[in-house]
This record gives C-alpha cells, structure tokens and sequence, in this order.
C-alpha cells in the first residue's frame, strides 16, 4: 500500500507484462524508461530509440541552412547580372572591332558560380531545343553557304547558352532580385531628374560623360550616347549616364514600372516610374508599357486598375500641355519613309524576311552568319537575323527554344510574355544585353511551390508528434 501511495505514477508501472503485481521499486521505473522509448527492449533499446529524434532534429536545420545559402547565391548572381546589364551597360572588352559588352562574361561567370554553389534544376527539354538549334545551324551554315563569319555563329550559339541554367528559386527570393532590379532603376531614374536639373541650369554639356571619362577601347560602340530632345534643341533626352542610349533607360524604367504593378504594388513608385518614362523623351519604353498594359490589367484588382487609369489620364493631360507628343510622337508618321526610324525598325526587317522567302532554298538555309546587311538606320528584329542568316526552320527552332525556356515554370506568365515581345521588337540577335535580360528576370527561376511545400511540412509534423511520444 505504501508504494502505491507513494506515488500515483509509480502505480500503474508496479504490473509486469501479464498484468500481474511485481515487488520491488527500480523494477517498475524500469519498465517506465523502456515504454517509453520508440522500440521496446531494455536500456540500450531506450538510447537507440531516441538516436534517430536527435540526428532529424540536427539534419533539418542542416537542410535549411544549406537551402538558405543556395538561396542568397541566387540573390548574388542576380546582382552581379543586374549590375553588369546597368551600371557597366556602356562598357565593352575586346579587341577593336570586336567589343563585347562585358555583360556577357560578367554573367557567364555568375551563372558558373550558380551552378556550383546553388541548386541548378536541368531541363532536358530545354537541352534537346538548343542542341537542335546549334545543330541545324551549324549544319546549314557548313552545307550551304559560300561565306560566313565564324565569330558570329561562336557568339550565337555561346550567347544563348545561359538560357539552359535555372535554379529552384523561393518566393521569397524571386521577390528579392525583383526589389533589387526596383531599387535600382529608382536610383537611375532618380539620375535622370538630377540630369534635367543640371541640363536646365548650367546646361548639359556638365552631365558625367563616359565617352570623355572612360577611353574608346572600353566603350561598346555604334550607339548614340546623347542625342537631343528634337533636331535642332539645345536641349538633351537624360540617358542615366551609364546607359548606351536614351531609349535603353526608358525600357529599363518601363520594366521596373511593370515589375512594380505585377509582383509589388507600390503605387508612389508605379507614379515616380510612370512620370519619369515621360522624361526621358523616349518612345521606345512608353510603347513596351502600352503594349504590357493589358497584359498587366488581368492581374489588377479594381482599385490598382482604377489607380493607374487616373494617373494615366492625368499623364497624357500633362503631357499635351507640355507638347510632349509633338517632340517623341511626330515619328509616328515615318513609316512611309524609306531610311526613317519608323520604317527601319517595323517595315524594312518584314520585307527583308518577305525578300529572303522568295528563294525556295531560304527553308533550310540563308545568306550565312554575320552577312546580312549592315549600316545605315537599319534595325533587324532577332526573328529576322535568324531566318535570314541561318534558315527559317533554324528561327523556328530558335524561337521554340526561348519561349519553352522562357514559359518553363516561370514565375509569372504574363512578365514572360511581356519579356519576349520586348525582346522581340527592341532587341537584337547578337547584343547580349537582350537575351541576358531574359535569363535575368525570367528564365533563371524555377519557382518553388510554395503552397505545396507549406502542405507537406504541414502533413509530416503530426507523424513526428507521436514518434516522440
């Protein structure tokens, strides 16, 4: 009666196996420790039983200290490609002639950084669409042309390699490389609005100008750095100083506006953005933004959508009184123009194409890598390049291979859209500034499921809540 009394926990171990009363006190504190444990057996059993508890309680912080570094080495790349594609946008390696714009190696090396200290995820459809590119061209260019350059067709193939790497990527990190890519270009466009002050005040002439600042054998040429708002004005459209034109800014901050409507929703610097795109005098951003709007409206809510109408009438109410279309639209009417901007870059590439098509052979082959025309104002869309210079399945399959890569588990659908017909109509073939953008923003990220993720961590806590029971 004593032990029973003593201690009503003690009480109900004093039963052996059969139920039956055992004498004795270190008998039943025996049989406690041994239930207890995750296997029956004796002591030893006990330690083996909470062996395993210990070890997946140390690996999991093990597990997601590891992934948090991956993920900050996603960050890093990010940076250094963000970096590169804006602040060293106007500087080139190379011998003369053959100026690379040091985007490219900068991130070819972040991306093998990636690679071996993050987790790079291997699509081999995306493998097998660039193989059958690089192949096919190589093939047509060896078979079925007299001339051709070799550079090129190195540049082509090296230069569309890096749409092949992409990492297993958090929300919350791609969340991050888009701040970053904001954060920045608010920075630059805050740069434009010093330029105005400056250009307005003492005058342009006092801007930092890097084709003074830096020697020509670093600069990437054939570029117009500085241009005036209209022919004849003393005054100059702001380029943010390191960027290769005006009009490259004005992509860049119509970017960072459509990234802020899409992913961030911070309306203050959707107006900053908004204001500045009209400062730059540029044409070129303002019509990516026309253009990504209605894709961007299908993920408003009412009140952002009502938001951005508002400013947007109030934006084109100022920019009439300005006469802001009567210095950036007038060129609307060039089209006809044989030579003028308009018709070089949305009339000339189509009858290029249409011209190259009339040769029966032009299915499987073209003129060769690197000869297509050159000079003057013309401006060939990277559709146009390919089938001309390579063949027109070869642009097919070109095109095939960016939008899989581009549409592969991509973070938003309606970025990467918006991200190809940019590149489709502003960019070029062989200017890595382009392609890399691509990677950068798109095709770099293979997003995680969040939700699924928070499912199954979720679903396995109760199955370890027992097993330590």
């Amino acid at each position: 009666m004593s032990e029973g009394s003593d201690d009503g926990r003690r009480a109900p171990p004093a039963l052996d196996q059969f139920g039956m009363p055992i004498k004795g006190g270190e008998a039943p504190r025996r049989r406690v420790r041994r239930s207890s444990g995750s296997s029956g057996g004796g002591g030893s059993s006990s330690n083996s039983g909470s062996g395993p508890s210990v070890s997946s309680a140390t690996g999991e912080p093990e597990s997601h200290e590891q992934d948090a570094v991956q993920q900050k080495v996603i960050v890093g790349v990010f940076t250094a490609m963000l970096i590169g594609i804006t602040v060293l946008q106007k500087i080139g390696v190379g011998p003369s002639g053959a100026i690379i714009p040091v985007i490219f190696p900068i991130a070819l090396i972040a991306l093998t950084v990636g690679v071996l200290f993050a987790r790079p995820v291997f699509r081999p459809e995306r493998a097998m669409l660039y193989l059958a590119v690089v192949i096919t061209s190589a093939l047509s260019t060896v078979l079925f042309t007299t001339s051709f350059s070799l550079s090129s067709i190195g540049l082509y193939f090296l230069l569309y390699l890096p749409f092949l790497v992409a990492f297993d990527t958090t929300p919350e990190t791609h969340r991050k490389c888009l701040t970053l890519f904001s954060n920045l270009m608010l920075a630059f466009a805050a740069i434009v609005w010093i330029q105005h002050a400056i250009q307005f005040s003492i005058g342009w002439q006092y801007w930092p100008n890097l084709d003074k600042l830096i020697p020509s054998a670093y600069l990437v040429p054939e570029f117009l750095y500085i241009q005036p708002l209209q022919f004849g004005m003393k005054y100059m459209k702001p380029s943010g100083i390191t960027f290769l034109e005006v009009s490259f800014i004005s992509q860049f901050i119509s970017l960072a506006l459509i990234i802020e409507l899409l992913f961030l929703n911070r309306m203050m610097r959707v107006i900053f953005f908004g204001a500045t795109l009209f400062a730059t005098f540029a044409g070129t951003g303002l019509a990516l933004l026309l253009v990504a709007l209605p894709i961007v409206f299908t993920r408003m809510n009412v009140r952002t959508f009502i938001t951005v109408l508002a400013t947007a009438f109030i934006a084109l109410f100022v920019a009439l009184q300005l006469q802001w279309f009567d210095m950036v639209a007038n060129r609307m009417g060039e089209f006809d123009k044989q030579g003028s901007s308009g018709s070089s870059r949305f009339i000339e590439p189509l009858d290029r194409v249409r011209r190259a098509l009339l040769d029966p052979s032009a299915v499987y082959s073209g003129v060769g890598p690197g000869q297509i025309e050159r000079g003057g104002n013309t401006f060939w869309w990277p559709i146009v390049k390919a089938v001309v210079e390579y063949g027109l399945i070869q642009g097919l399959l070109l095109y095939a291979f960016l939008l899989f890569s581009m549409f592969d588990r991509t973070p938003s659908r309606q970025f990467a859209i918006i991200l190809v017909l940019w590149y489709s109509f502003e960019g070029t073939l062989l200017t890595p500034l382009n392609p890399i953008a691509l990677v950068m923003l798109s095709s770099m990220f293979i997003l995680r499921d969040a939700p699924k993720t928070r499912r199954s961590r979720s679903a396995a806590a109760p199955t370890a809540v027992p097993a330590a029971a």
